[in-house]
């Protein structure tokens, strides 16, 4: 709990957000779409696919420091298809939750 608190902390505020999102949906495949509408102020002018990617690189720093793997899965989208999915296992969310309420 200690490492997924140390993690938290160093999260880019979008990367925070959009993490957030994934800990309150745990286990529940999320496509990128989603993050966009529901956590990053809807669609722009840019593909969905590439902001959500560029924002969850905001979370390398907490990665490094944390001394952890990202705390999340993604999956590409199946041929024909845009965009990647994401999600957070259920146990995964419940320590960083009780991190979260540590602090």
């Amino acid at each position: 709990m200690e490492r997924a608190a140390v993690f938290l902390t160093e999260l880019a505020p979008q990367a925070r957000q959009v993490f957030e999102y994934l800990l309150r949906n745990p286990g529940r495949e999320i496509h990128c779409t989603e993050l966009v509408d529901k956590v990053l102020g809807g669609p722009d002018e840019g593909d969905p696919a590439r902001r959500v990617a560029g924002v969850l690189s905001g979370m390398s720093k907490a990665r490094s420091r944390s001394g952890r793997r990202y705390p999340f899965h993604w999956w590409e989208a199946p041929e024909g298809s845009a965009g990647a999915t994401y999600a957070v296992r259920p146990s995964v969310a419940a320590v960083f939750l009780a991190a979260q309420l540590s602090q």
